[in-house]
């Protein structure tokens, strides 16, 4: 008798500590994984860019000067016309040889005529008109081309659409020449370019479906027209999509985020956002061991995983979960590798009043 007393009280003293673990336990919430019907979707960040764009160059050196309209600076956005001034670049040396070869035909021009009286009076010989003559052509040539070179400090639009500054030079600055002050967006369907994972290029590919987002709660729709071939030095694939023309339409240089619509597919395994853990070696999730002999608690493993499409709050996992895993899904942050967990009860929806 003594002897059952004693075996029941060191059976009973054991399992005090494990009994102290699982009321210690973290609740959390738990989900089965299994395998379902997935539309995923994949979110990209892009900037707009129009379907073609002409540069606004700088082609002599000098001090900037913007015309009246643009005198608190270029902006992107702004409609111009065909034609219209943009800037000018105050270049001395460029006016000054101008003034100069002005001075030489008309100084030309006044020897000739002197010289066709004297030819016509017999004074002077026929090659010696014809050598004044000849200076007199080149003194006029000789100004217009100091005209033509003073005509391009005029910066103007080349054609109608909306300017894009990438760089903003304040008025009054020194450029060079070269300088591109803007470019001209022209019309067109707008593109968004933007940039996918080398890991993720596989699931893009031409004329899937895109949602654009933009600030100020702009929403518009396009589709991928270009997913590039080659990986860049960054580990990422350049992907271009088109915008469907819409009355609102953002302006060049605007960023917008792209949830990319992916082939629909019949056999995926997913676990929900929560679920997912950040980690300096990737995604991960936490799965409960069921043969931890531990009533009503579990131990909980962080299991590395390979992530695909999202959609609808969920994750596609291509890797680290198998079919009937036990994820947990909520309470995933604050837990760590072999920590004990206990499932918590779904909360009671509340009854409808009579």
């Amino acid at each position: 008798m003594r002897r059952m007393f004693a075996a029941a009280f060191v059976f009973i003293a054991a399992c005090e500590p494990q009994r102290d673990v699982v009321r210690s336990a973290m609740p959390v919430r738990m989900e089965v994984a299994k395998r379902s019907e997935f539309a995923p979707s994949l979110t990209l960040a892009g900037v707009v860019r129009a379907a073609q764009s002409i540069p606004l160059t700088a082609t002599q050196r000098g001090t900037l000067v913007l015309a009246p309209r643009f005198r608190d600076g270029l902006r992107t956005g702004e409609s111009v016309r065909k034609g219209e001034l943009i800037a000018e670049v105050r270049n001395d040396s460029v006016v000054f040889s101008r003034t100069q070869a002005r001075l030489q035909m008309e100084a030309a021009q006044a020897d000739h005529e002197r010289m066709a009286r004297s030819y016509r009076g017999g004074v002077v010989s026929h090659a010696e008109y014809a050598s004044s003559e000849l200076r007199a052509k080149l003194a006029k040539e000789q100004y217009a081309a100091t005209q033509r070179e003073v005509a391009t400090l005029r910066v103007t639009a080349p054609a109608s659409g909306q300017l894009v500054v990438t760089t903003t030079i304040a008025p009054g600055a020194v450029i060079e020449a070269g300088t591109v002050l803007a470019e001209i967006a022209s019309e067109g369907a707008p593109l968004v370019e933007s940039a996918v994972a080398a890991s993720e290029r596989a699931l893009l590919r031409t004329g899937l479906a895109v949602q654009f987002t933009g600030p100020g709660g702009w929403t518009g729709t396009g589709k991928v027209t270009e997913v590039a071939s080659v990986i860049d030095a960054a580990g990422t694939a350049r992907v271009v999509a088109e915008l469907a023309k819409s009355a609102a339409m953002p302006a060049p240089g605007t960023g917008l985020e792209l949830r990319v619509e992916l082939d629909r597919r019949p056999d995926v395994l997913t676990v929900p956002d929560d679920a997912i853990v950040a980690g300096s070696e990737g995604p991960a999730v936490y799965v409960a061991a069921l043969n931890d002999a531990m009533e009503r608690g579990f131990r909980v493993k962080r299991v590395d995983v390979a992530t695909g499409g999202r959609a609808a709050g969920r994750v596609e996992v291509k890797s680290g979960v198998r079919d009937g895993d036990r994820i947990v899904v909520s309470g995933a942050d604050a837990l760590s590798d072999d920590a004990v967990v206990s499932e918590a009860k779904p909360e009671a929806k509340p009854e409808a009043k009579q």
